[in-house]
């Protein structure tokens, strides 16, 4: 069956192909292995940053200095949780507020030597995880699982909305899709 009559098909009733189905299957076991892994690979670093902290530090330090909102926007979170938790970072030391040099009223986050020094730390964990795990994989099957991760998460990212459009409950929240 064709992607195209698949996604024609939205009914629950289309019969979906065994290598989609074991994707999914697949898929969702690794977002499971990742969640247990997560606060694992968290605790084994040196600064004591949670994960949502973490994900904010990487913005700031991969997209450079910007507002709460775009930062709020950026990864998809409501504006006051995003405040709490830039709040908490600019508490420990991790961002600062500086004066936004084109609307002296508004200020950006920016990341402090300390922030960057945590960030650092997570991901050197994180690749030196992923160094030992793929140890007996050859470069060429890293190189094209990496770009066909890429792909997918594109992909991902791009059909996201419209799944979410096309199973939003009458109650206007949007489906629990946990398998």
């Amino acid at each position: 069956m064709s992607v195209e009559k698949l996604a024609a098909r939205h009914d629950g009733d289309a019969e979906i192909p065994d290598d989609v189905a074991e994707f999914a299957d697949s898929f969702v076991a690794l977002i499971h292995a990742v969640k247990r892994t997560r606060s694992q690979l968290l605790a084994a670093a040196k600064h004591n940053v949670e994960w949502s902290a973490n994900v904010i530090l990487a913005c700031v330090i991969n997209d450079g200095p910007m507002r709460a909102s775009a930062l709020a926007e950026m990864v998809q979170s409501d504006p006051s949780t995003i405040s709490r938790q830039v709040a908490a970072l600019v508490r420990d030391g991790l961002l600062e507020r500086r004066a936004d040099p084109i609307d002296g009223r508004a200020s950006l986050l920016v990341t402090t030597a300390r922030g960057e020094a945590a960030h650092r730390d997570q991901k050197g964990i994180r690749d030196e995880h992923f160094a030992r795990m793929l140890a007996d994989w050859s470069e060429r099957d890293i190189r094209r699982f990496t770009a066909l991760l890429r792909r997918f998460t594109d992909d991902y990212d791009r059909y996201r909305p419209q799944f979410f459009a096309e199973h939003e409950s009458p109650t206007g929240k949007s489906p629990d899709v946990r398998h």
